[in-house]
């Protein structure tokens, strides 16, 4: 039940490198002089079938602790636009931001479908030596946001004004601080793990600076406050309201708690319930709420009334001496130094269930589970990081399960494999980094992090790119990034910074997007390319729609993350350095897309910044494309069919970035003669050939673009004829579909 972690670890030696694998629990009371099943290893054609084949080795070696993504069912949200919180506001959320980041997106014509409201709804409050009169994080903010004053919000809060301050104490405090930070990540950042340096610094930190430590923190930063409450904070509670549950429960179901509320003294209700029925008046089908696995980001308040009878106790995390090895700082991680109330496994299902009936009682449907890497940590005296990560992601996706019924969790902060060798259920995992808006050099680094990690976690779940912002030098790269991630696609943007017109070619008017049907993952030619820093390597990502597929190519060199300094940093002294890259595409780039047994086989590729096409046959390659930094091209792939004379092909929607994903069905066959030929009276141009259709639905509006070797003689969109437009020097044909979003057939005649 103690299943240790198995980290690889690599010796080089004059003439070979010894690999070994090290078996950790982190636990003293579970230790071994072996394990079994330690390593699986799969062989295939190709290297991705050959990932997924050495997966399910692993989920049955596991006894299905983990189940394959293809065997589990996603939440509703992952087909639909979104927005969350967390780059807009941060910890300054209210109500009145909420509304106004909706109403912002609604009013140009993209409605998000589903929010997050991430950190900043819940009642935390940091140690007692460290609490102060205004809270930073649950309570009002400080200063007036410029969106306040604006027609759509229905609610004001009171705001404060910051306190003024400046001379040169301040400017001498301010010059310090800049001191110790530099000399913090240029030298003491990344020190090498167990070195003398590394030493001193954590017997510094422990036992001497640790108090400092943590009131720094605690008053700058979120890392040492703790859950005081099930119920919301001060800015998302009404006073006076008395919700009552939104929804009636089946007897025996939930907690022997009649209201989670009652904790706090606030009666059958906080207005938490209405908070949440605003968000959905404005359109939105799905609310979800963030938390952290322990409940907060330092777990939960051992002092507090609202969460005492979870008995929880502050531990300070023990790392693993293989974390440590990769990343040295986390001995002094803020988290590190103050601890996270924790309390037994048993206790903190109770807890889950608590606060997931308190938010689903609100009308909330769904939650963020972040925080979920400190689980190694903690495992010490219960049996090992793996044996605590087992036992409460088991109790998560149950209580998830009860109160979410469509799956609603997104798993994030999760990379250790205690984390996702549990997902049971769990279907939705962000796999990267955060998105950081005002990190530029991190901007490009995050697409490589995502589409090369997705190799192996899109066999668990699937990829969450994280939000983007879609103002800025950066949208429309991680725009097309999403287009062929196969992820959900929400955007963290202030109320107000948006670029509509990018969005439009993600977000169809109704709020739903065309995500691909599988994890994007690198095209096998740079599998192994270090697409951040060689300097001359595009990033190809390839997926699958129902029909065909979809490859993206990104020049994102320029940035990589420093393992010496332990952050992201720029390869060039300025952005004017960064070398282009070529980018080729091939139909063999989308993984079983090209029949090697047909050779007349043909693919009509589409790039949809130029939107020109190209006839392949399989080996062949599109004209070399060059890219600058930054830069990007998305192209759709589809097989030709073939009739007679007749060679054709439904390709996407026209000004969407992957308009591919739209199609549903396609087929060319002759006509019927009695029916399509002579009742028509259309034998096709080309004297004397018969008659041909080709049909497709597809979902969508606006215009299909479809491949044709001739002119068709009739195009119809619902039985209703239209005027095409073939353009014969590419066989582009442009089919109009008109402003009505939905499903059409389309039949073509030739």
């Amino acid at each position: 039940d103690g299943t240790p972690d198995g980290t690889p670890d690599g010796t080089p030696g004059e003439r070979r490198c010894v690999l070994a694998l090290v078996a950790e629990s982190n636990c003293e009371r579970e230790t071994c002089d072996g394990v079994d099943s330690a390593l699986a290893l799969a062989a295939a054609d190709s290297p991705f079938r050959a990932v997924e084949a050495a997966m399910v080795v692993a989920s049955e070696a596991m006894n299905g602790t983990f189940r394959l993504r293809s065997r589990k069912s996603p939440p509703p949200v992952v087909d639909v636009f979104g927005w969350c919180t967390w780059d807009a506001f941060y910890h300054a959320v209210t109500p009145a931001g909420v509304e106004a980041g909706v109403a912002a997106l609604a009013d140009g014509g993209i409605p998000p479908r589903f929010v997050i409201i991430d950190d900043g709804w819940q009642s935390v409050a940091p140690d007692p030596q460290f609490k102060k009169r205004v809270d930073h994080i649950s309570d009002h903010p400080r200063t007036k946001p410029d969106f306040i004053d604006r027609g759509h919000v229905t609610e004001v809060v009171e705001f404060g004004r910051a306190d003024a301050g400046g001379g040169a104490l301040a400017w001498a405090g301010g010059a310090l601080a800049s001191g110790l930070e530099y000399a913090y990540w240029n030298a003491l950042h990344s020190v090498a793990y167990n070195s003398l340096t590394w030493n001193v610094a954590k017997f510094l930190v422990d036992w001497v600076f640790s108090p400092v430590i943590r009131g720094a923190f605690s008053t700058m930063s979120c890392f040492n406050h703790r859950v005081s409450a099930i119920h919301a904070n001060v800015k998302f509670r009404e006073a006076g309201a008395t919700d009552l549950p939104n929804r009636k429960r089946a007897k025996g179901r939930g907690t022997k708690r009649k209201s989670p509320t009652a904790d706090g003294g606030l009666g059958t209700g906080d207005g938490f319930g209405r908070v949440i029925s605003r968000i959905k008046a404005l359109g939105v089908h799905s609310v979800y709420c963030w938390h952290a696995l322990f409940g907060y980001w330092g777990g939960l308040h051992p002092f507090e009334r609202g969460v005492k009878r979870f008995r929880p106790k502050v531990v300070l995390p023990r790392h693993t001496p293989g974390l440590l090895a990769v990343e040295p700082s986390q001995a002094w991680d803020p988290i590190s130094v103050g601890g996270v109330g924790t309390a037994d496994p048993e206790k903190l299902a109770e807890f889950y269930e608590e606060l997931h009936l308190y938010l689903a009682d609100a009308g909330v449907d769904g939650v963020k589970v972040d925080g979920q890497a400190m689980v190694g940590g903690l495992g010490r005296g219960l049996g090992g990081g793996p044996n605590l990560a087992r036992h409460l992601h088991a109790a998560l996706e149950k209580s998830v399960k009860r109160h979410f019924p469509t799956n609603g969790l997104i798993n994030c902060m999760c990379h250790s494999t205690e984390n996702i060798f549990n997902f049971g259920d769990s279907a939705l995992a962000r796999v990267s980094d955060d998105f950081y808006p005002t990190n530029n050099a991190s901007h490009t680094v995050h697409l490589a992090n995502v589409a090369y990690l997705s190799t192996f976690m899109g066999e668990v779940v699937v990829p969450d790119w994280d939000m983007f912002h879609s103002l800025g030098d950066a949208g429309p790269l991680h725009a097309a990034a999403r287009a062929v991630g196969g992820c959900p696609v929400y955007v963290s943007d202030s109320p107000g910074a948006h670029d509509f017109d990018l969005l439009r070619q993600l977000v169809f008017p109704s709020g739903k997007v065309l995500r691909a049907k599988l994890p994007g993952r690198p095209t096998r030619d740079c599998l192994y390319a270090d697409t951040c820093r060689d300097g001359v390597s595009s990033l190809k990502v390839w997926n699958r729609n129902k029909i065909g597929g979809v490859v993206g190519c990104f020049n994102i060199q320029g940035a990589a993350w420093s393992r010496r300094k332990g952050i992201f940093v720029f390869q060039y002294a300025s952005a004017a350095d960064v070398p282009s890259v070529v980018a080729s595409v091939r139909p063999e780039d989308v993984e079983g897309m090209v029949n090697g047994d047909d050779s007349n086989e043909e693919f009509v590729v589409q790039a949809h910044r130029t939107r020109a096409l190209s006839l392949l046959r399989p080996g062949q390659r599109m004209p070399d494309l060059r890219l600058g930094p930054k830069e990007w091209e998305v192209y759709t792939v589809c097989k030709v069919l073939r009739v007679g004379g007749v060679k054709w092909a439904p390709v996407a929607l026209d000004q969407m970035l992957n308009g591919g994903g739209a199609l549903e069905s396609c087929s060319l066959t002759p006509a019927r003669r009695s029916k399509e030929g002579a009742a028509k009276g259309k034998a096709g141009k080309g004297g004397g050939r018969a008659g041909v259709v080709g049909e497709t639905y597809l979902y969508g509006c606006g215009a299909l673009v479809c491949y044709s070797s001739v002119e068709p003689v009739e195009v119809e969109v619902d039985g209703a004829r239209v005027r095409a437009k073939w353009r014969a020097s590419d066989g582009n044909l442009i089919v109009p579909l008109g402003p009505r979003e939905g499903t059409h057939a389309v039949v073509v005649r030739f």
